[in-house]
């Protein structure tokens, strides 16, 4: 699961909207989708096609395009295996990036240690 920014930020907005529906299936306008995208994210409307395809390419989900009446175009989005744990995943990676931390801070520690204790030694 290596996604890039507008991959993390466009699978959050559908996360939010379809995790909560029956069988991980939501009926959205592509204004829905941008509204939950923060604005400090550079993310335009040309933007939201190619990311879906991409996503839904590495399988988090599938969608199609349909069109309301009126002629406005709505995506029906059913999240898939890698979509419906996409948040567990995303806790797991925040987990191991903590972890990677904590044990460079103490092996740095413990290098700090050695050193002090063999320059009192030594010299």
């Amino acid at each position: 699961m290596v996604l890039g920014k507008k991959e993390k930020v466009l699978m959050d907005a559908v996360y939010s909207l379809a995790s909560g529906q029956d069988g991980g299936r939501c009926l959205v306008e592509p204004v829905e989708l941008l509204a939950k995208i923060p604005y400090k994210v550079d993310f335009r409307e040309s933007d939201l096609e190619p990311t879906l395809n991409q996503l839904m390419l590495e399988n988090y989900f599938s969608y199609e395009k349909a069109k309301k009446l009126n002629g406005d175009t709505m995506f029906i989005i059913t999240l898939k295996d890698n979509g419906i744990s996409y948040l567990r995943d995303r806790q797991v990676s925040r987990r191991k990036l903590a972890i990677k931390i904590l044990i460079a801070i103490v092996v740095a520690a413990i290098s700090f240690s050695f050193k002090s204790i063999l320059n009192a030694i030594f010299g």
